[in-house]
């Protein structure tokens, strides 16, 4: 049996290490390697830091976890995190502004209030069977619930099947090229009904 819970602090390893895979896959096709570069010479303390960045979509209130989890296996199959932001109230800091490098703020909301996926995998054995889907709604009632009228994602140019997904939920393209690398993403906000 699939079960759509929301994370607990049992899971932060789990969101941590597919946190890495995914950041590997985008960096490149080669699964061979068990990390992404940039993770590969890290030591001790950027672990610390990157499960603690990782800890904090479990623990801190302006943010959310969810995983699938097959009760049979007794493994978790998918997860999503995301941060519900409020560009009025929240601190201006390098991170915080990260995104708006990229996306003008005039699509946020009048009122700033917006939440950003920061990370959706479904194991590929269980793929095609609505878990991403199931857990993108999870954010939207979510999102609903905390008075927030818009969600913000973004993937790989090259995931089609992610973009066409985002489309089918209701999303709308506002940006297209490189971030951060030289790799093309799409950029896509869905304003939901309140």
């Amino acid at each position: 049996m699939l079960l759509l819970r929301r994370a607990m602090a049992d899971d932060v390893p789990f969101l941590v290490s597919t946190d890495l895979l995914v950041d590997l896959q985008d960096e490149t096709d080669d699964t061979s390697r068990s990390a992404p570069a940039y993770a590969e010479g890290w030591g001790e303390h950027e672990r610390a830091e990157h499960r603690a960045k990782i800890a904090a979509y479990v623990d801190d209130a302006d943010k959310g976890a969810w995983v699938y989890e097959d009760t049979e296996r007794m493994r978790n199959v998918g997860l999503i995190m995301c941060w519900f932001r409020d560009r009025r109230r929240e601190p201006r800091t390098a991170a915080t502004d990260f995104l708006f490098r990229f996306i003008d703020e005039s699509v946020l909301p009048p009122d700033g209030c917006f939440c950003e996926v920061f990370q959706l995998w479904v194991d590929p054995a269980y793929r095609r069977r609505g878990l991403a889907s199931a857990l993108k709604r999870q954010v939207e009632d979510e999102s609903r619930q905390r008075g927030i009228g818009m969600i913000y994602t973004h993937t790989r140019e090259r995931n089609a099947h992610v973009v066409e997904l985002n489309r089918k939920l209701g999303y709308v393209e506002v940006r297209r090229g490189p971030m951060w690398d030289d790799v093309a993403r799409v950029s896509l906000v869905k304003w939901l009904m309140m």
